[in-house]
């Protein structure tokens, strides 16, 4: 357009001077315009220089009108801002293309400088306070999701989910349990919610609470039914515990009260459970009550068999040595083949001095499946019986096997020094 305006222009002065040069001045010619009474005249050669001035008078006018339109200022001004909206989203794009990396350091600082945009989302603020998290700045990622909680309220739900995830990564469990007990009014089904929370409770311990939470873990599909069954498990055997663990304020007698209400509430799979048997049995032998302890123990047996159970029925004195090897010997009838058991018949054995019968049962137990302990056991008594060589065979085999440590038993005198 200015190219064609300075065209215009010298051609209209090429023309004046053609015109010059040619004489038109000498003979300017003559111009009368009458309407009624009104008159004008003028010559022709001022007219057509009047008109050429207007010309360019109107033309010179609408140029600068069409430089200062205002609506190219508003197009400008918006192109402006989106190019800088433009570069600020690339901070946040570049931000998270970082982030997806690992990259902690450079994911923060492109994710910061994206905040300073009108157009930055919570996104922004969660990504970065992660990163901050990742290089060990507490006190940025914390004010990030301050930040952002007050900027966009309607994510607040999410804002503090990280925020108790951050807070438990750090080990901060009690700040954790504070955010999360917030949450959990208004988001009792959330399954991330639910996930994080019992984590919370296994690392405090807090079986009672853990309790509490099961139910809504199982309804809301949070774990699988394997795993219910093991927390149902270790929730029963910490109960048992935590009234085991009263000696303070209660008697030994009035804590096995205790015990025995809460075993008798518990379901029949724990009480043939090993894990929960034998741990219920200790318990109880720990408190002195042992032949109730060695009854819950021939209790799950008759139920179901297992052999950690049948050994710790051997190892542990429950008071009554001749009633157990009654039992136990009521048990070989179906369970010939079985070494656990022939091990614990040779200690109940010895339990009630039956030398021969001992002998006799840790013999078997080696013939059918050769065990360590069969060895010790064997070892010591011939020894005791003065039948050294035999009892060094057996002792080297003992010590080649796994070497486990054998229970306190009753021992014949030593009839080598007799």
């Amino acid at each position: 357009m200015i190219k064609l305006y300075l065209f215009t222009l010298l051609v209209i002065v090429l023309a004046l001077l053609v015109s010059l040069y040619l004489g038109f001045p000498g003979d300017p010619g003559y111009l009368l315009i009458a309407f009624g009474s009104t008159t004008f005249e003028t010559s022709l050669f001022a007219l057509l220089v009047a008109a050429i001035v207007l010309y360019l008078v109107i033309k010179t006018i609408l140029i600068v009108l069409r430089w200062i339109n205002p609506w190219h200022l508003i197009r400008f001004g918006r192109n402006y801002k989106e190019q800088l909206q433009a570069n600020s989203r690339s901070n946040t794009i570049e931000g998270l293309l970082y982030f997806t990396r690992g990259s902690w350091e450079s994911s923060y600082n492109l994710l910061k400088k994206g905040m300073k945009d009108s157009d930055a989302s919570v996104v922004n603020y969660l990504a970065a306070a992660y990163a901050a998290h990742q290089q060990g700045d507490k006190e940025a990622w914390m004010n990030f999701l301050e930040i952002a909680e007050g900027k966009y309220p309607v994510a607040r739900s999410t804002i503090n989910s990280l925020k108790a995830q951050l807070l438990f990564k750090s080990d901060q469990l009690e700040q954790c349990m504070v955010v999360l007990q917030q949450m959990k009014t208004g988001s009792l089904n959330d399954a991330s919610l639910l996930q994080l929370l019992k984590k919370v409770y296994l690392k405090l311990n807090d079986w009672e609470q853990l309790e509490k939470l099961l139910p809504a873990l199982e309804k809301n599909n949070v774990i699988d039914e394997e795993e219910v069954e093991l927390m149902q498990v270790r929730i029963f055997m910490e109960s048992l515990y935590r009234a085991s663990n009263q000696r303070v304020d209660f008697s030994d007698a009035e804590i096995g009260s205790q015990l025995e209400k809460i075993w008798k509430k518990g379901t029949a799979f724990y009480k043939q459970d090993e894990r929960i048997v034998k741990h219920y049995a200790e318990l109880l032998f720990k408190l002195g009550q042992k032949e109730q302890a060695g009854k819950a123990i021939e209790f799950a047996l008759n139920k179901s068999w297992s052999n950690a159970l049948i050994k710790r029925y051997g190892e542990l004195d429950f008071g009554t040595p001749h009633q157990q090897l009654i039992i136990a010997e009521s048990w070989i009838q179906s369970r010939p083949d079985s070494a656990n058991l022939l091990v614990t018949l040779g200690r109940l054995a010895m339990r009630n001095e039956l030398w021969g019968k001992a002998r006799e049962y840790f013999d078997t137990s080696i013939n059918v499946a050769p065990q360590a302990e069969a060895h010790g056991e064997l070892s010591r008594l011939l020894r005791c019986l003065g039948e050294e060589k035999l009892a060094d065979e057996h002792q080297e085999k003992f010590l080649q096997g796994i070497g486990i440590k054998l229970p306190c038993l009753p021992m014949p005198k030593n009839l080598s020094k007799a």
